[in-house]
């Protein structure tokens, strides 16, 4: 009796509740905010190997903040929804596939030009 009481409460246990975060928020801003924060990545990478400086002073971070409050996107907002998606492949690869679409238009607009 006691080891079905047992596996009861590690099945309650496991089943734990996983909904979308309160603050989630929505693909299209997800797709956008996270390319821009890739973009600013790299070109934190490119300038760093340049300018060392740029480590010290943490320019990576004021990029990152920039991005947020152009966006209007709260950061804890952002990693919970990010954390969420981490746990769903399914709709983690959507966000990433729509971002990489989002990548190729932008690409595509700067070759037009």
């Amino acid at each position: 009796m006691r080891n079905w009481l047992i596996i009861g409460l590690l099945f309650l246990l496991a089943c734990k509740n996983d909904t979308k975060p309160v603050n989630s928020l929505p693909m299209d801003k997800m797709k956008i905010v996270l390319w821009q924060l890739m973009q600013a990545d790299e070109y934190y990478t490119r300038m760093s190997t340049i300018d060392t400086t740029w480590k010290t002073h943490k320019k990576n971070v004021q990029f990152y903040k920039q991005i947020f409050e152009l966006n209007k996107v709260d950061r804890v907002a952002f990693y919970n929804t990010i954390d969420y998606l981490q746990k769903h492949p399914v709709a983690f690869k959507e966000l990433m596939d729509s971002t990489y679409a989002l990548s190729k238009r932008e690409k595509l607009k700067l070759t037009e030009h």
